[in-house]
């Protein structure tokens, strides 16, 4: 998201709509034989501490990651806008 400054630049938007309960996404990379293997993980948010949250995954585990790395499940993640662009 843009934003527009009184100048008339246009500077990228600092908005955060995630909030403790939300389903998110992030997207994994793992070091494999080959190179690296990318995965999307669908986590519930279960606290927000300053620039991190909490998550729980699906088998129950949590793990503390950057709200920058969250998407709103549904939304494009990170590994979508790069194979497809931000269309």
């Amino acid at each position: 998201m843009q934003a527009q400054t009184p100048n008339g630049s246009v500077v990228e938007a600092n908005m955060n709509t995630i909030s403790v309960g939300d389903r998110v996404t992030y997207v994994k990379m793992t070091p494999s034989a080959g190179g690296y293997r990318f995965s999307v993980k669908e986590v519930t948010v279960q606290k927000i501490e300053g620039n991190a949250a909490t998550v729980r995954s699906k088998n129950g585990r949590t793990s503390l990651q950057p709200l920058s790395k969250l998407t709103p499940f549904g939304q494009p993640n990170a590994l979508t806008r790069a194979l497809l662009g931000d269309a």
